[in-house]
């Protein structure tokens, strides 16, 4: 995949993990969404079974209410109906050794280091974060955003550090959904999402190691 693919990519993963609108779904429904990834998987060695959740026959309306209902019932909430899109949650609230609150270790709280550290970003970079997110500024959705731009404008070790600093916790989001019997939509995006993370680590942990990137 080349960065332009890449930031495609990423800004798709972006729009799954958002609340469904009747254009993603309608663009599911005529296979725009399923056809532009497989090419994308196979490019990486990837299984394009991972696609079938996004491969339904109903009509858009139909599914448009079926991915409402869904999202609402995995997603709904800050910290998530049953799983979380928000960083935080996955990590202890903070490793700051000079916090000395009790719940600092904690983990499943909001606005943690990672929250702290993406509006840093954001404020440094001139992105204004959409006031549905400032309570969260690690979500995950602008987080997907974020790599989006960088594959557009940064270099393969700042990519490389943001996905390792911010995007280290997607098995711990995949394996809670799995505990909650997603809907094959939900369960392919967090496939595709996982399988492109795992591989680019690969990818660039060999950039950085001085040998031939391949994008």
């Amino acid at each position: 995949m080349t960065p332009r693919e890449k930031e495609d990519f990423c800004d798709w993963l972006a729009a799954l993990f958002s609340p469904p609108e009747r254009e993603t779904v309608e663009q599911l429904r005529m296979d725009a969404i399923p056809s532009r990834m497989e090419g994308y998987i196979k490019s990486l060695g990837g299984d394009c079974a991972w696609l079938i959740g996004f491969t339904p026959l109903w009509e858009s309306e139909a599914l448009y209410h079926e991915l409402e209902k869904e999202y609402d019932r995995l997603f709904a909430g800050p910290v998530g109906g049953c799983v979380s899109l928000v960083e935080s949650p996955y990590k202890p609230w903070t490793r700051d050794g000079e916090c000395h609150v009790s719940f600092a270790g904690e983990t499943g709280l909001l606005m943690g280091d990672s929250a702290v550290h993406m509006a840093a970003i954001f404020r440094q970079s001139g992105v204004e974060v959409p006031e549905k997110f400032t309570a969260w500024p690690d979500h995950l959705v602008l987080e997907l955003e974020f790599l989006s731009a960088l594959y557009g404008e940064a270099t393969d070790r700042e990519v490389r550090q943001f996905i390792q600093d911010h995007l280290d916790w997607i098995p711990e989001l995949k394996k809670n959904l799995l505990r909650c019997q997603p809907h094959p939509f939900y369960l392919s995006a967090v496939e595709l999402l996982n399988f492109f993370l795992s591989r680019e680590r690969e990818r660039l942990e060999i950039t950085d190691n001085g040998k031939k990137s391949v994008h």
